[in-house]
């Protein structure tokens, strides 16, 4: 597995790579990009790489102003950084490629698949075409310039993992907290005010390679109705159910997650 930091238009971002041992050079060709969500980091496919048996190069990486990756100019707007995205692969030779996004990294995800023609098959998780509302993102954004990100750290960890889970990984569950508390507030703004103007309803009809949708079961933020009418609105999209798994489902449920992009990506004759 290899770090680096990678510049992409105005921000260095951290980026991990990890090739697939034991495998035929001619068998490397389509990588597999990992997109995280908002106030966390690459971290939350740990689990998912760990289960993965990808063929390929696997790459993820700190969105701008998140994790280790510089914020960078402002505002930010899904298809800057879905452009970040286009050059991380650039820098990394990538000529074909599988994008799996978790929330905000689903609609980068999906921003990358209409834009970026490497794009061969996509994964969104726990995402939609439009997730929440202007006002209720504009709310957030006021909280957060009031009380910092602390003051939303409660509220959002009830979101992303189920009492169950929070139940039996308290430790886990206390370090996703500190990951989301140390996101600068400056990156986490700008994320807040790129997903309130995030709306790819229309565009999402244009999206014209396979995609698998998954929902988690008990996600209250993007919810399995939102799952369902992305995969109604994509032609040839398929829909997964993640049960009793909540918003952050790659740390809730990361075998299933990793079992899901693997049996996708060989019906399809890639990974």
């Amino acid at each position: 597995m290899g770090t680096r930091f990678v510049r992409c238009d105005t921000a260095v971002h951290l980026a991990v790579s990890q090739a697939p041992l034991e495998i035929e050079a001619s068998d490397r060709s389509v990588a597999l990009l990992l997109v995280h969500a908002l106030g966390t980091s690459h971290r939350i496919y740990d689990g998912v790489v760990e289960a993965l048996r990808w063929r390929g190069p696997v790459l993820r990486y700190d969105l701008r102003g998140h994790g280790s990756s510089e914020v960078g100019d402002q505002p930010y707007t899904i298809a800057s950084l879905a452009r970040d995205a286009s050059q991380l692969l650039d820098r990394y030779d990538v000529t074909s490629v599988v994008v799996c996004g978790l929330s905000v990294g689903g609609l980068i995800a999906q921003e990358l698949a209409l834009s970026d023609r490497r794009v061969r098959a996509a994964v969104l998780c726990a995402t939609a075409a439009r997730i929440g509302t202007a006002a209720g993102w504009q709310a957030r954004i006021d909280q957060v310039r009031a009380g910092g990100v602390t003051s939303l750290s409660e509220v959002v960890l009830g979101r992303w993992f189920s009492p169950a889970f929070r139940a039996s990984e308290p430790d886990l569950v206390r370090g996703y907290r500190c990951l989301l508390e140390r996101t600068p507030e400056a990156g986490y703004l700008a994320m807040l005010g790129a997903l309130a103007e995030a709306d790819l309803s229309e565009r999402a009809r244009q999206i014209a390679v396979p995609t698998l949708v998954v929902s988690g079961e008990l996600d209250e933020a993007t919810t399995p109705a939102d799952g369902e009418r992305l995969a109604a609105s994509i032609p040839g999209a398929r829909f997964v159910l993640a049960s009793g798994a909540s918003h952050l489902l790659s740390v809730e449920q990361p075998r299933a997650v990793a079992s899901a992009i693997e049996s996708f990506a060989k019906g399809l004759g890639l990974g």
